[in-house]
């Protein structure tokens, strides 16, 4: 007779609580066992795996079947090494922190500075691109003589779509203009216009026509060039995290558990516990608890209601967290600080529990942080849903795609005024200056990585099941998978803590 659906669930129940995951055909296969020898088989199991050192990230059906005893421990003296980066001495540079621009008083003054500042550091970064050089203003534009080609820098106020024609009004610090797109004429300029935003700094190439009428015949983004990535001179890892979303009902708290088990090198097989030892960093980039009031009847979804409870039981795990690695934190727009971009850093009064449960390099929302050398751009990455929702051919499943689009725009939130609100700060911290070597985002609860132009892009999943609202939206999450970056060779390892797949 085979095991009962209930009694089976039981048992996997133990095993979880022991601090193991079962592996589906494992699941299948004691399914199959004799009512008569499944207890003592599972017992027996549990015993074995509590016995091997590392203990095993998963039990799979061959462990079932029956494993050999680990072999007894040798006796004589061994000098004891820790893991190889316990000896790696930290090499962090604080590059920007858009925390410390934050001066915004929201007043009319404000916004007129922010846009200004804007289409003067994106007209610097078009500039350096050969093509470019030489564009002049508008004014120069509409001044040209008729059917001659001109060339300027301007911001896309709005965009009309018609018919195969494209109108984009377009303008800069003096002077306004439209430019004409067709499709019959340039089927592949017509869809980079497709794929612009609003208030998007652009360097058109066109043709004068009627009044202030301009016929576009190419468009210039300001894209990152083509490079080499910088690269560690030490093997060392970087460990990539983002919305944990502690105190909601879906947080994957065992699977959560097994991935800090595996940092402190308790769990995994021998080339994941190998991987574990040369982590040096845990980057966290935004959404450590789901918060408070963040979405309507978020209420009925959460397991922790009071936003203090929740910082001071997720701090219990970061704690755990090995001393010698160093955890570098930005917020999300489920932590306790503004929604508005730039985001300073999660507040003390909130999030004290954290700050004094271990060493936390705090940063704000965006920043860029150098790690042996390798750039990283971190943003948590609220603007890719507008990305999503506005270009043509992007899908909620591919945040890499609307990642690398923020790439070639040179600018974290491009469209104002969408779902990613923006404070109109006297500089705009959200232009991409510097091309990174690794951009790092969370937020949509998708893994996805590619490398465009030498930039290593990895959105980092979640570790929290489907919500309501992501149901409605169609989102498959991809919950419980870590990317872990070798800074040396920039090889991508992920392993899978709900599965088991590495």
């Amino acid at each position: 007779m085979t095991i009962s659906p209930e009694r089976l669930r039981h048992a996997s129940e133990s095993i979880a609580s022991a601090g193991f995951q079962l592996s589906k055909d494992a699941f299948d296969f004691l399914g199959t066992m004799n009512e008569t020898e499944f207890d003592d088989r599972i017992r027996e199991m549990l015993q074995k795996a509590n016995r091997i050192s590392p203990k095993p990230l998963f039990i799979t059906k061959e462990f079932c079947e029956g494993v050999p005893d680990p072999e007894p421990p040798i006796t004589q003296s061994v000098a004891v090494t820790g893991p190889p980066a316990s000896d790696i001495e930290p090499n962090i540079e604080v590059v920007a922190d858009s925390a410390a621009k934050i001066t915004s008083r929201g007043s009319l003054d404000s916004f007129v500075s922010y846009f200004r500042n804007r289409f003067e550091r994106m007209s610097t970064i078009l500039r350096q691109r050969q093509d470019v050089r030489g564009a002049r203003s508008i004014t120069d534009a509409l001044e040209a003589p008729f059917n001659e080609k001109t060339k300027f820098i301007a911001m896309v106020m709005g965009k009309r779509e018609r018919a195969g024609k494209i109108f984009l009004e377009v303008d800069d610090l003096e002077n306004t203009a439209t430019v004409l797109v067709l499709a019959e004429v340039d089927k592949n300029l017509y869809e980079v216009a497709q794929r612009l935003s609003l208030d998007q700094v652009i360097c058109v190439e066109a043709v004068k026509a009627k009044n202030t009428l301009l016929m576009a015949k190419s468009i210039y983004l300001p894209d990152i060039p083509e490079r080499k990535p910088a690269k560690a001179t030490e093997s060392v890892n970087v460990a990539l995290i983002s919305d944990i979303h502690f105190g909601s009902k879906m947080f994957l708290e065992s699977t959560f558990e097994r991935m800090i088990l595996w940092l402190n090198g308790k769990v995994g097989s021998s080339q994941q516990v190998e991987l574990a030892g040369r982590t040096k960093y845990v980057i966290i980039a935004g959404d450590v608890v789901d918060g408070v009031g963040i979405y309507p009847r978020q209420e009925e979804e959460l397991a922790v209601p009071d936003i203090y409870e929740q910082y001071r039981l997720v701090a219990r795990f970061i704690e755990r967290i090995p001393e010698y690695m160093e955890v570098i934190l930005i917020p999300g727009n489920h932590d306790a600080t503004r929604q508005s971009l730039p985001q300073p850093p999660i507040p003390s009064q909130y999030a004290q529990p954290l700050y004094d449960a271990r060493k936390i390099i705090s940063l704000g929302n965006p920043s860029e942080v150098r790690l042996h050398g390798v750039d990283f751009l971190l943003y948590h990455g609220t603007s890719l849903n507008d990305v999503m929702a506005s270009i043509p051919d992007m899908e909620i499943h591919c945040p890499e795609k609307a990642m690398e689009y923020l790439l070639k725009c040179r600018h974290l939130v491009p469209a104002y005024g969408m779902a990613a609100s923006i404070a109109p700060e006297q500089e705009d911290s959200l232009v991409i200056e510097n091309p990174p070597d690794v951009f790092h985002c969370g937020h949509i609860h998708v893994l996805g990585r590619r490398t465009y132009r030498g930039t290593l892009i990895i959105n980092s999943g979640a570790w929290q099941e489907q919500t309501d609202y992501q149901r409605k939206l169609g989102l498959e999450p991809t919950p419980g998978i870590l990317p872990i970056i070798n800074l040396q060779t920039f090889q991508v390892h992920t392993i899978d803590f709900v599965s088991g797949e590495a």
